[in-house]
């Protein structure tokens, strides 16, 4: 990875929208290099897919929790997968310390994040929850220097 590509990723992370001749100017390469450079690093994984930040406020999911999941009576692999496969559940995260996993969820209300808790204890019993009273910095920003 050389620094037309970390400027590439910076770009994108940015503006997922911007075009690639746009791109291309703003980094000093042609649209087709610029194009073929972001084909190659989807390629190899490196840009796993595009996304929107979403407000959950602003559309009804106004509970943001943290869900520390210890180990449970499933397989730890068998336990990642149902975790993220519940629609709610925004980041999945295998963890040191003495819990299994922690889960970043969004929940329209309680009953719905009860509902989330009582699925997961049902595999991985005594779930701690925290929740997020404001956010004071959301994004999915990496800082690749």
């Amino acid at each position: 990875m050389d620094q037309f590509d970390k400027k590439i990723i910076e770009a994108l992370q940015k503006n997922g929208k911007i075009s690639m001749a746009e791109l291309g100017r703003s980094i000093g390469l042609s649209t087709s290099a610029t194009s073929e450079r972001v084909k190659k690093m989807e390629q190899e994984g490196i840009i796993k897919g595009y996304t929107v930040l979403i407000d959950g406020g602003k559309v009804g999911m106004d509970i943001t929790a943290f869900i520390s999941v210890p180990v449970g009576n499933m397989a730890i692999e068998a336990m990642a997968k149902m975790i993220s496969e519940i629609p709610q559940v925004q980041e999945c995260h295998k963890v040191t310390g003495n819990t299994c996993f922690m889960v970043k969820v969004k929940a329209r209300n309680t009953k719905e994040l009860e509902q989330l808790i009582d699925q997961i204890n049902h595999v991985a019993p005594n779930t701690y929850t925290y929740l997020a009273l404001s956010t004071a910095k959301e994004t999915t920003w990496i800082n690749i220097e």
